[in-house]
């Protein structure tokens, strides 16, 4: 490849690498393309990009795409070998057309769909593991120009970047898909093993994750805390139904949880705040009477929204309170039984409105 400006094409191929290390950091799929056809557009000069992705049908589908016929070309799917990226997805060869009216590859139909005029493009494959997934299309070189050898060879930079982070996040959402799944598997156990608990995770779930929120927890440790709160008490599914329920055995629940999840990988992070969620703030609690700083954050969070639920729900062994009194009733054992600065956090980020029941019990970014 002959570099028309040799210093001005490693400046652009550094700003790739610069781009693609920000990839890693994107969690959530559609983000993550979105800010892939962004960045491939601005670095090679293009008026409009898209990313279509292998489904389960064989199809290429657009996941997401830039420019003025966005959101006309998203529901749409390319057949296998249909139009340049499908010829580029097939083959796993780059393709440069800067002419698209002489080349028999290219399928107008996606054009007169969309009102879209489709003059040049610059086609890549999304490779990992020497098997395309997909491909980068961007189109109309800015300036009426054409696209070059350069630009097919930053992209092709870009793509592989991409392809690696995209992977990475399929994965993440599957894991996390099998991980909802299970955790509300084990939900629906304990509210039949324990019906006056019926529906008590979900919303001790729900308060510790408006509680993080209130306190500028990252996104990740809300997630976590949110399925912390689903487990919490999920210890007493070893507890036997037909036997008699004392404090000495209840108070093993938490130990029983711990050790229920403490091996999973996934569940590693919960299992310290399954294991202390009934500390006490002034040490006189149980499994381990840890006081103060020295009980995990996300286990303060949850022994709070706990014992709100409690005093507020109608399925409880206890009346409920109104939802002044329990405010009041928690502010009571603020700095004894409970964490002051959670208390606060509590306060104003927890709603009469959001102690009603809800039936989704899902985190908003689990879908």
């Amino acid at each position: 490849m002959k570099l028309s400006d040799p210093a001005q094409y490693i400046d652009k191929l550094k700003s790739v690498l610069e781009v693609t290390k920000a990839y890693r950091k994107i969690i959530h799929l559609d983000v993550l393309l979105t800010t892939i056809v962004e960045t491939a557009a601005d670095t090679v000069g293009a008026e409009a990009g898209s990313i279509l992705l292998y489904d389960d049908e064989g199809k290429l589908r657009f996941h997401t795409a830039s420019g003025d016929a966005a959101r006309a070309v998203k529901p749409m799917a390319v057949e296998p070998g249909q139009g340049v990226a499908g010829w580029t997805a097939d083959t796993g060869k780059p393709a440069i057309v800067n002419d698209v009216t002489s080349d028999p590859r290219f399928e107008d139909s996606f054009d007169q769909e969309t009102g879209f005029r489709t003059r040049s493009i610059l086609c890549v494959p999304l490779t990992l593991e020497h098997k395309v997934i997909g491909v980068i299309e961007l189109l109309n070189k800015d300036g009426d120009g054409e696209f070059d050898a350069e630009d097919q060879s930053l992209l092709f930079s870009l793509a592989d970047q991409a392809a690696i982070s995209i992977e990475h996040v399929r994965l993440m959402d599957a894991r996390n898909n099998y991980f909802t799944h299970v955790s509300e598997i084990l939900i629906g156990a304990m509210d039949t093993h324990v019906p006056i608990k019926s529906g008590h995770a979900r919303r001790v779930a729900r308060y510790s994750r408006l509680v993080a929120s209130e306190l500028g927890l990252p996104e990740p440790e809300q997630r976590n805390l949110y399925f912390a709160g689903l487990l919490h008490d999920i210890g007493l599914l070893k507890l036997d139904a037909t036997e008699e329920w004392t404090r000495e055995r209840i108070e093993l629940h938490p130990i029983l949880g711990y050790e229920m999840i403490k091996d999973i990988i996934f569940w590693k992070d919960l299992a310290p705040m399954v294991l202390h969620h009934h500390e006490r703030w002034d040490g006189r609690g149980y499994p381990n009477k840890l006081a103060g700083a020295d009980i995990p954050q996300g286990a303060r969070i949850i022994g709070v929204c706990e014992a709100f639920d409690v005093i507020t729900s109608k399925k409880s062994y206890k009346a409920p309170l109104p939802y002044d009194m329990a405010i009041r009733e928690i502010e009571a054992h603020s700095g004894t039984q409970f964490a002051p600065e959670i208390v606060e956090a509590l306060k104003k980020s927890v709603s009469e409105q959001d102690t009603i029941e809800k039936k989704n019990s899902l985190p908003p970014d689990s879908d």
